[in-house]
Order: C-alpha cells, then sequence, then structure tokens
C-alpha cells in the first residue's frame, strides 16, 4: 500500500471519528516511520470553551439574566454564561460563588463561559474536562 495509502487510510479515520461526533475521540495513527501520533478531537460544542484562559472567580449571586448569572464582586458585576442550565432555582440572592470560567472577548467586550460552580452545597459541573457542555439535567 506505501506512504500514500496509509496516508489516506489515516485520514479516512480521522474523518469518521471527525463526523461520528459524540464527547471527545482519540485516534492512534502509526506513521511509515514507526512513530506513533495521538489526535485529540475536540466535538463542536467544546469549541467556544478555551481551557487557557480558565479564570477563577469569586463572588456573591446578585440575579440572573438570560442563561447569565450575575455575580457581584469588589469591582462591580459581571455576568457569567451557564449554558442551558438554569442556576435561578439553585442559589438565592446572596449566595458565595466560586465560578470557574473560560475568558474570551467578543466584540470588543469579556465574555465568560462556566465550567464549574462551587458553592457551600457542592460543585455544579456545567462543562467537562476539555470545555465540553454537560446536557443540564444528566446529572
Amino acid at each position: 500500500m506505501g506512504r500514500l495509502g496509509t496516508f489516506r487510510s489515516t485520514c479516512r479515520l480521522g474523518l469518521l471519528l471527525a463526523l461520528a461526533g459524540g464527547s471527545e475521540a482519540v485516534a492512534m495513527a502509526q506513521s511509515t516511520s514507526g512513530a506513533t501520533c495521538t489526535v485529540r478531537i475536540r466535538p463542536r460544542e467544546a469549541a467556544d470553551y478555551d481551557l487557557s484562559t480558565e479564570v477563577t472567580i469569586h463572588g456573591l449571586v446578585e440575579g440572573w439574566e438570560g442563561r447569565s448569572i450575575r455575580i457581584r464582586l469588589a469591582a462591580g458585576v459581571l455576568r457569567v454564561d451557564t449554558g442551558a442550565w438554569n442556576t435561578s432555582g439553585l442559589f438565592q440572592t446572596g449566595t458565595p460563588l466560586e465560578v470557574l470560567a473560560s475568558r474570551s472577548v467578543v466584540d470588543g467586550r469579556q465574555r465568560f463561559l462556566a465550567r464549574e460552580i462551587r458553592h457551600a452545597g457542592g460543585v455544579l459541573m456545567i462543562r467537562d474536562a476539555f470545555g465540553t457542555p454537560i446536557q443540564a439535567g444528566s446529572l
């Protein structure tokens, strides 16, 4: 089959894994030189979450706005997107929270996407360790 055949097989495998979707897929491919390469394919839903920009936010619940929770900080109020999770029934106003979130800038404005919300009662997982959203109510 040669190098071209191996390359085509590897590309087909990658394409099949990408089309399969699901949570996370890891593909192992062998090159002709005998070295192994690992390819990690993140689902499309995780594309907007950047693990390298994670920050921890400490504050008090001030309220809710759409699918975002407003958190009171010393410097003001910060909106944190909770995705499909409706947290309005989970926390009372004034509840202290610690939120692990990815920070990005969209159209010149900061945007925070929650991955974990830590509170006195435990931890609410919004996204998994790779940034893929967890379905609301699936836990």
